[in-house]
């Protein structure tokens, strides 16, 4: 990981202004809309995003044609995003798969699209669309540096693909999504076993074919993104009784999927579908098709878990019509291996005016837990959260001064811009931010008790840490140039080296109201001794 305070200092300067880019996904199943600020450092702010379910594809199961019903579902949508996109002036892109890939009656649907709303309608390859999806889930999952096997089940199509590092070593669309399977075979309710078993035939001989080969590239992590995938996602959680905000990073082991897909198979009405916590009743019809499609895989793959992207197609379009526009720039699009760089950026884009106090207290904190490892005994992803809250715990004040470390640990846990951390991470880093000021860490406080008791432990550790680095920079006048710290005889010894001719006074006496966590956790003494420089 880069320094932090290259991460906020270093400029792209690609755009000396601002520009707002509206990407348009056109699935089979729905249409999704998200719109974003590119900012001249590049970092990116999310301004909204929408979704409908148009059902394109639904009313032919062989997708020859699409119907007029459906065509003019889709063409209101479009009307709607287009006005959504004007209000932010932004530029269009809009890109359509499966249903409108093999319509062949496309044209008179993109005619009119362009001709009743302006838009024009990129329509791509099942393989193109694999890559965006990949590139969406780099943006949103740090696997840049893994195998990854990607499955993405929509409406008319499934995308397996393997990445590493950004390169593609195998990819494949087949026509295996869940409105065509239930188009074709799941149309009745109650669904008969017979058709049920028709269903998971024509699946498996589907597979058969690429499977075997995507078998040679293991080990893999394996990655599920798209409507099939959240939503056995959320039943899980619901059975769990766990409530998240976000799915983005979350991992499903094989027997929760299995007990997901038992309750999914038992249900064979859309009655009793519809009755399953968690399960999103727009897809109870179409659920029974990406479920089959689903556990195919895993199964043929002996998988042991997936885990959930949040980010699918849309944002890979975003990240590819940036990287057009950079292309004629003197420069280039932030790397993807760096997604939670530049989430740290974005936030911290939040309180501009906190920079320089932020990088000062990176500098110290860190110091600190360099010299302490014995005393600690934490490690580099410890290191990793503390660094992300030096630089995030200030960044309440944009909301107000009263109460801000309260402000910072709700925008920290619920931005959509922390990409690249886990639930988890994300709870841990905005708790550091929570407790920096103001009284530490309770048993009564709610969102600290939910922790497991090593996660505790390890967020009094690491807010002692900042408390004392925030403490040594209290003037925010950098007036503390560095710091060293020593175990001499039971207790730390930490010798503060201050330019000649400041006041270090200030910082001293908050440092000594702010030590306490720190002395109650490693139970030792700590000592400040002044080194004018």
């Amino acid at each position: 990981m880069l320094p932090f305070s290259q991460i906020l200092r270093k400029p792209n300067q690609a755009f000396r202004t601002e520009k707002i880019l509206a990407a348009i996904d056109l699935g089979t199943n729905s249409f999704h809309i998200v719109v974003v600020k590119l900012r001249p450092d590049g970092t990116l702010e999310y301004l909204t995003k929408e979704k409908e379910s148009v059902r394109l594809g639904s009313g032919s199961s062989d997708y020859a044609v699409i119907t007029n019903e459906a065509m003019d579902r889709g063409l209101a949508c479009l009307k709607r995003f287009k006005t959504l996109a004007d209000s932010y002036k932004a530029e269009i892109r809009a890109v359509a798969t499966s249903a409108l890939r093999e319509a062949e009656n496309r044209q008179i649907f993109l005619d009119r699209a362009e001709k009743e709303t302006g838009i024009q309608i990129q329509v791509i390859s099942g393989n193109e669309e694999a890559r965006l999806i990949y590139l969406g889930i780099l943006q949103g999952l740090p696997v840049y540096e893994k195998r990854i096997l990607l499955i993405d089940i929509g409406g008319g199509s499934t995308e397996l693909l393997i990445g590493e590092k950004g390169d593609i070593l195998f990819s494949t669309s087949m026509k295996l999504g869940a409105i065509r399977l239930t188009e074709k075979y799941l149309k009745k309710d109650p669904i008969s076993a017979t058709d049920l078993q028709k269903c998971r035939i024509h699946i498996e001989s589907v597979l058969s074919a690429f499977l075997p080969q995507i078998e040679t590239w293991k080990p893999f992590m394996v990655v599920g993104s798209s409507g099939t995938i959240t939503s056995v996602t959320s039943m899980v959680l619901e059975k769990k009784g766990e409530k998240r905000e976000r799915l983005n990073g979350t991992e499903i082991p094989i027997d929760s999927f299995k007990e997901i897909r038992k309750q999914i198979l038992d249900a064979e009405s859309l009655k009793k579908r519809l009755k399953i916590p968690g399960l999103d009743a727009k897809r109870g019809d179409i659920i029974v098709g990406g479920i089959l499609v689903l556990d195919e895989v895993l199964q043929r793959i002996k998988a042991p878990a997936f885990t959930v992207s949040d980010f699918a197609l849309r944002e890979g379009i975003v990240y590819d019509t940036i990287e057009s526009w950079y292309r004629h720039k003197d420069t280039s699009l932030p790397r993807l291996d760096n997604i939670r760089e530049k989430a740290i950026k974005t936030v911290a884009n939040l309180y501009p005016q906190g920079k320089h106090h932020a990088e000062t207290v990176a500098k110290l904190t860190l110091q600190l837990f360099d010299d302490l490892k014995e005393l600690h005994g934490l490690g580099n992803l410890e290191r990793d959260y503390l660094e992300t809250a030096c630089y995030l715990h200030q960044v309440g004040l944009c909301i107000s001064h009263h109460n801000y470390h309260k402000h910072s640990y709700y925008i920290i846990r619920n931005s959509e811009a922390m990409v690249g951390f886990s639930n988890s991470e994300i709870e841990i880093i905005a708790l550091l931010a929570r407790y920096h000021r103001k009284g530490g860490p309770k048993g009564k406080h709610e969102e600290f008790k939910t922790l497991r008791p090593e996660d505790q432990l390890l967020v009094r550790k690491l807010s002692s840490f900042l408390r004392i680095g925030d403490g040594l920079d209290r003037s925010e006048k950098s007036i503390i140039e560095r710091l060293d710290a020593v175990i001499e005889k039971g207790k730390v010894n930490c010798r503060l080296y201050f330019k000649k001719g400041e006041d270090p006074n200030l910082e001293i006496w908050s440092v000594s109201e702010k030590k306490d966590l720190f002395e109650d956790t490693f139970g030792t003494n700590l000592e400040f001794h002044l080194h004018p420089i």
